[in-house]
């Protein structure tokens, strides 16, 4: 498998006509459309799924047009109001469907297959995110915009049984589908509770406070077919052991089962294959190539990040030394890990470097622990001479709280003891941004604050992998490492009495230490759920049944 050099990991074959294709390897199409839907006949449900289960997209259907979108692939400017001309070679509109718990429960009942929700055993599916939110960090001042109380979708007694997710390359396609598929309350037994849709804002892909997103996606081991990875891997085979454990430079690879049921998952050495995943000891068989999904809507009130930016920036570099120069930019940076452009700190400490942030050889390519190295790469030639991160063992240079370490420890140790636990807690993100773009927070904003983030993730644990970063992580201000505080980007202070107050250590440039304090958040929860996506077999055979 990896040419002149020494034989790698012997990695699963995954069974790429059952995985729902959104989960691997992702649709990642530039618009999105969700469909959230309550089921009011069972009978008349079962038989509308049987019917739309030809039309939901497998991971075998969307390979091809991943490889044509990678070589496809421009950073260059968009044209003014407009995403770009979809390539002839690449129009698809694809659909993936996934069930709550309370939607299984209402498809079940009464089969051959009623008792199996008993052996699903994370307690987050289990419940749902409405009865789970505080474990979040969520608001519990029912006032709050962001308490469960006041969502906009997936509240309390109002989760939604059943999710439509519609990736496609030109939004009047995927609109198409969803129409096709959705159908009316008499066809379907179903009634639509919400309906969104949403698209990607510029061509790197950034999200609505101006920063380039998805850069760090988790690499997935396993072949699609006999010598093909599902993962590319660019690194010469010769470099030992970097081509065993990178996929592109700096995406360590993790096992199929930290996100799909039935293959293994990560263990202590990432090159091994661990436990086989499942969803608990008497896993049913029909719940393998499955994956839980989460669905979390967001509000950003992007004119209160900036400002906020703006304010502490300027508190910074008046007061506190080692911050001179310091502005919005330079701190949203020290926020995010990363410049807008997606350049990270890591690499680029001074200033921001959009050739670095949209190279994909480079631009994921650190590891906080030691510093890096440039590698060959396949077919000749090195990594890009961009300059190398440094070893950041107390972050220096990209701070311990932010966002990009909160989620990811990488190579250096954290508080569950080493790497480990941060490649147990990856999770694939496959969301987009909703509302219209804010092209200037400091001017009147037309559509009144209502813009924000889509959220999807899939991940073989919905309680030890997003709500473990989201509350043990995100929502701590001394985990994985310190001196850190909170991620001041997206997680949130859900301990009694200090009213979501946050805080976050930087160091300046001789290592002196500043202090800035959010009183507010800035990435809002309105709504969301948690949700089992099944195979496509089981899809026909199970829930349908």
């Amino acid at each position: 498998m990896n040419g002149a050099g020494a034989p790698g990991p012997e990695e699963p074959l995954l069974e790429v006509d059952e995985i729902q294709g959104n989960v691997l390897p992702g649709f990642m199409k530039p618009t999105l459309a969700l469909c959230a839907l309550q089921i009011e006949d069972a009978q008349l449900a079962k038989a509308w799924i049987r019917e739309i289960a030809g039309a939901i997209t497998a991971l075998s259907e969307t390979l091809e047009s991943r490889k044509r979108v990678r070589a496809l692939r421009t950073y260059e400017p968009l044209a003014e109001g407009t995403l770009g001309a979809v390539p002839e070679q690449v129009d698809d509109a694809w659909a993936n469907i996934s069930f709550s718990c309370t939607g299984l429960e209402k498809l079940l009942a009464g089969g051959a297959y009623e008792g199996d929700l008993e052996r699903f055993e994370d307690p987050g599916f289990r419940a749902g995110m409405a009865a789970r939110s505080s474990l979040l960090g969520d608001p519990t001042d029912p006032n709050a915009e962001g308490n469960a109380a006041n969502w906009i979708v997936g509240g309390p007694d109002e989760e939604i049984d059943v999710l439509l997710c519609i990736g496609a390359d030109n939004a009047a396609r995927g609109q198409q589908l969803m129409e096709d598929l959705r159908g009316t309350p008499e066809g379907s037994g179903m009634v639509t509770v919400y309906q969104q849709e949403g698209e990607k804002l510029d061509q790197i892909g950034s999200e609505q406070f101006g920063f380039q997103d998805g850069v760090s996606q988790p690499g997935v081991r396993g072949l699609t077919a006999p010598g093909e990875y599902l993962t590319p891997r660019p690194i010469a085979s010769s470099a030992i052991p970097e081509s065993w454990i990178y996929g592109l430079p700096g995406q360590l690879l993790t096992w199929p089962g930290d996100y799909v049921f039935g293959y293994p998952s990560s263990g202590p050495d990432p090159r091994l294959p661990g436990p086989l995943a499942t969803v608990g000891p008497q896993a049913p068989d029909w719940t393998r190539n499955g994956s839980y999904f989460v669905f979390r809507r967001f509000r950003q009130d992007v004119a209160g990040f900036w400002a906020f930016l703006a304010e502490q920036a300027e508190e910074l570099s008046q007061r506190q030394p080692g911050f001179a120069g310091w502005d919005a930019e330079r701190l949203g940076a020290a926020v995010v890990g990363r410049w807008k452009s997606g350049a990270p700190l890591a690499r680029s400490p001074e200033a921001d470097d959009p050739s670095l942030g949209t190279n994909r050889l480079a631009n994921n390519d650190f590891g906080f622990a030691a510093p890096s190295v440039q590698l060959p790469l396949e077919g000749g030639g090195t990594t890009p001479p961009f300059p190398l991160a440094q070893g950041d063992p107390i972050g220096a240079t990209c701070p311990m709280a932010a966002h990009i370490r909160k989620v990811n420890a990488r190579t250096a140790g954290d508080d569950m003891g080493g790497r480990q636990p941060s490649f147990q807690r990856r999770i694939l993100r496959r969301g987009l941004p909703w509302g219209p773009k804010l092209e200037n927070p400091e001017e009147p904003d037309p559509a009144e604050g209502q813009r924000g983030l889509l959220f999807l993730s899939y991940q073989a644990s919905i309680a030890r992998q997003f709500e473990f970063l989201s509350n043990s992580w995100m929502g701590s201000d001394t985990n994985p490492r310190s001196p850190s505080g909170f991620d001041l980007l997206v997680g949130q202070n859900g301990e009694p009495g200090q009213g979501g107050k946050r805080h976050a250590i930087l160091f300046g440039k001789n290592f002196e230490v500043g202090e800035v304090v959010a009183n507010d958040i800035f990435v809002i929860p309105t709504g969301g759920g948690y949700y089992f996506t099944p195979s496509i077999s089981a899809l026909r055979e199970v829930i349908s049944a």
